[in-house]
């Protein structure tokens, strides 16, 4: 695997668990009720809570509309770091 395909799946499951995390935190968020509030379909954000491989590949204008929705920054639904320690800054 090269060495962009490796980040690309490490992205992926940043976003995957972000996304987890973000949906289930304080108030936890339906998939169907994050879809009517971001535009993004229920069985995109779907594939996307799911891709514990990190196989899925997301176009970019979808994660803002992810963040955008969920009231984080774009950068931390990507991140490495745990998307906690922002979360429980605002909590």
């Amino acid at each position: 695997m090269s060495d962009s395909n490796k980040e690309m799946t490490s992205l992926a499951r940043c976003l995957s668990r972000n996304l987890f995390l973000c949906m289930g935190y304080s108030k936890p968020i339906k998939i169907s009720e994050l879809s009517k509030m971001s535009g993004v379909s229920v069985a995109v954000i779907s594939r996307i809570k799911n891709d514990r491989e990190g196989k899925e590949r997301v176009h970019l204008e979808t994660v803002v509309k992810l963040a955008s929705a969920l009231e984080v920054e774009t950068v931390d639904l990507l991140s490495k770091d745990s998307i906690f320690k922002k979360l429980e800054g605002t909590a």
